[in-house]
């Protein structure tokens, strides 16, 4: 063991004595913590996985979804451009040039 090493873990210098049995249960610690840091990992990837997939092939029905959407959204992005005439007017409007209008 490194001299700074051993020196942090027993003041007086050496190196410090544990049990059998800790040293055992310090090793399946680790063993333990490893373990669930790669099931971690392994669950954030298939999780990263399903989701990249369910963009690039959706289901038939999620799909037809979205196409409907798609195409609803180009009608209201072409509809203003191609409506020339004016929307309907209520019975108790009037139009804007009302006072030009000379009465005869």
């Amino acid at each position: 063991m490194h001299a700074l090493l051993a020196f942090l873990a027993r003041p007086e210098g050496g190196t410090a004595k544990i049990s059998r049995e800790w040293a055992e249960a310090s090793d399946w610690f680790v063993l333990f913590t490893l373990g669930t840091l790669l099931f971690l990992l392994g669950a954030f990837a298939m999780w990263a996985w399903l989701i990249w997939r369910r963009t690039t092939k959706p289901e038939p029905h999620v799909k037809l979804l979205m196409e409907l959407e798609e195409e609803e959204t180009e009608r209201e992005t072409r509809a203003p451009a191609s409506r020339e005439e004016p929307e309907p007017k209520a019975p108790w409007e009037q139009s804007p040039d009302w006072w030009k209008k000379a009465d005869d």
